[in-house]
């Protein structure tokens, strides 16, 4: 079972796609993770319930030190997205909400707006269901997309993930509660060998 581990080495829980590397965020990632969120916040506004106008680089420091702290509780694994060629941060994508009696976790992702349509979201976040059906061995993985958000529902839906419902008010955002499709994926959901 791949974990990772909580030190500096950038590559300590790395995981690799043809054009990413997956890793799990440190302090020295924070200039580039602020300058994403920056770049890429009328559109994170909008979706993800942590962005909001006067977002500061105390809060991205705070993400950080959250998400090392989550891996550590085994909680939640966040991942920063880098192009392998480049080491460039592309954005972010996780396993959160996990839930170790159930073998489930929910799965998030986010790219900077200059890298949308790139298909890196879709990669990343196949790479990630593979992590947690092989390395993790969890039986579940769960993705909430808002109604509107239409780049989401294609990266869902890409992945082969079921559209199960409407869950009515699930996430506030922006001061409002959004009703979100929930999608699933299963360990048996998958094709032997896909993504290995």
């Amino acid at each position: 079972m791949l974990l990772g581990g909580l030190g500096g080495d950038k590559d300590a829980g790395a995981l690799n796609t043809e054009r990413l590397r997956l890793r799990p965020p440190g302090r020295s990632d924070l200039d580039a993770l602020d300058a994403a969120v920056h770049e890429s916040l009328p559109q994170l506004i909008q979706w993800l319930p942590w962005a909001h106008p006067n977002h500061s680089r105390a809060d991205s420091r705070r993400y950080i030190r959250g998400a090392q702290a989550a891996r550590s509780n085994r909680t939640a694994f966040e991942f920063a997205v880098e192009d392998r060629a480049t080491q460039a941060l592309i954005g972010m994508a996780s396993l959160h909400r996990i839930d170790w009696a159930r073998r489930a976790a929910g799965l998030g992702y986010w790219v900077r707006s200059t890298c949308d349509g790139k298909g890196y979201a879709t990669e990343a976040a196949a790479e990630l269901l593979r992590h947690a059906f092989v390395d993790l061995e969890l039986h579940r993985v769960e993705v909430l997309v808002a109604v509107d958000n239409r780049a989401s529902h294609r990266v869902a839906e890409k992945l082969g993930c079921r559209r199960e419902g409407l869950a009515r008010g699930i996430e506030r955002v922006a001061g409002e509660y959004l009703d979100h499709v929930q999608y699933s994926m299963l360990a048996s959901d998958r094709v032997p060998g896909e993504g290995s």
